[in-house]
């Protein structure tokens, strides 16, 4: 029993922490203001890159997204990389008129891969900035006009990434919800503090100069936050854009989702173990707030782990030292409310709000399912290669 009662209490000390800097974020999204970005001279060249694995279910969407942007046609280019596709996802690309490079490579597959060879194919001189979305998206007709004025203050950016089917079933509208407040609250509050934003995989804009100078290094399934904790390291800051979207198609189901969620997670845990703690120690010694930060963005956990591990430390109270159970009950149950308040916030902020409110009451299959996922995912035993997800129309 004091073994359990000393577990728990480091481990609300953890989610403490965890609650607490969300509670500083939505503090900052309620009471400041947003700068507005600059507006730019619309000259930025952008070379657009798609990597693609077996998406011509999707693929002429987000092309006829590109070809309607707001901005002028002889200032950007689609290049879709067809990485490994046995599909038409080439043929479908090359009759839209956009540029396409066909990479055979079975023994380096993979999202990170295929991105490091399109930089390495193509001439980089040619452009001023990369934009890289992924084939299942589509981007608002605005991004690269939005984009342009952004680069004028930050040289490496996340656009808006949101979810394109958000009232399919009640898993995508769980994660409208999860994925609003990233977009609406976590990553305009810390651009506000003059914190660093992440990447999240689509919707990555780099001015070339960044690509020029560190190229592309990540190949692991989480090479989103791998390329961002190196960049951090190397001091450059990750810029947010909210009027620049993205909307990817989401998995509608949890067998759908498994695989992917399985690689993300996987990879996610990598990035933590490797760069986590290694960026908070720098953040301590250097005195940057922005490194510290950073190794507390991949430290904390994400909403679903964080509200699990409450509720595990909830059950866990019970067993912990008699003098002890109720406190320790008491503080975890106030951490799992002060979770909740943050969904439904999130709710607030999105739209069809019932249908999203009442999603809720099927969270717990939700957060069993990603509880399994995650506990896979420590083990080692996530997956560790690009598998494309299952996609409809």
């Amino acid at each position: 029993m004091i073994v359990v009662s000393g577990v728990l209490v480091l481990a609300g000390i953890y989610l403490g922490c965890y609650v607490a800097y969300w509670l500083i974020l939505l503090a900052t999204h309620w009471f400041s203001s947003a700068r507005p970005l600059p507006q730019g001279p619309q000259s930025t060249r952008f070379a657009i890159i798609v990597p693609a694995h077996d998406e011509e279910l999707l693929i002429g969407r987000l092309l006829e997204s590109i070809r309607s942007q707001d901005y002028p046609g002889t200032l950007f280019e689609a290049i879709v990389v067809a990485d490994n596709c046995t599909d038409a996802t080439a043929e479908i690309s090359r009759n839209d008129g956009v540029t396409v490079l066909e990479r055979d490579d079975k023994r380096d597959r993979g999202k990170g891969y295929a991105i490091k060879w399109a930089l390495e194919t193509i001439d980089l001189d040619r452009f001023d900035a990369v934009l890289v979305v992924d084939a299942d998206c589509i981007i608002s007709a605005n991004a690269l006009k939005s984009l342009d004025g952004t680069l004028q203050e930050w040289k490496v950016i996340q656009c808006y990434n949101g979810i394109g089917n958000p009232d399919e079933s009640w898993f995508t509208r769980l994660l409208d919800v999860s994925r609003t407040i990233n977009n609406t609250i976590y990553s305009p509050a810390k651009q506000r503090l003059g914190l660093s934003c992440e990447l999240t995989g689509t919707g990555m804009c780099f001015a070339a100069r960044i690509l020029r100078e560190y190229g592309w290094d990540a190949f692991t399934v989480g090479e989103d936050w791998e390329y961002y904790a190196k960049l951090i390291q190397k001091g450059e800051i990750i810029g947010f854009d909210c009027s620049a979207r993205v909307y990817h198609v989401e998995s509608s189901s949890l067998r759908q989702a498994t695989s992917q969620r399985m690689r993300w997670s996987s990879g996610r845990f990598a990035v933590a173990w490797k760069y986590g703690f290694g960026l908070l120690s720098r953040g301590v010694t250097e005195r940057s707030l922005v490194k510290f930060d950073a190794g507390l963005s991949l430290i904390l956990p994400n909403p679903s782990l964080g509200m699990n591990v409450t509720l595990v430390c909830l059950g866990g109270a019970f067993l912990a030292l008699p003098g002890h159970q109720a406190a320790l009950a008491l503080g975890f149950l106030s951490l799992a409310l002060a979770q909740l308040g943050v969904f439904v916030v999130g709710v607030f902020y999105t739209q069809n709000k019932l249908s999203k409110f009442l999603a809720i009451f099927i969270a717990p299959a939700f957060l069993a399912w990603k509880l399994g996922i995650d506990a896979l995912s420590i083990l080692g035993i996530g997956r560790k290669k690009w598998v494309r997800t299952e996609r409809k129309l």
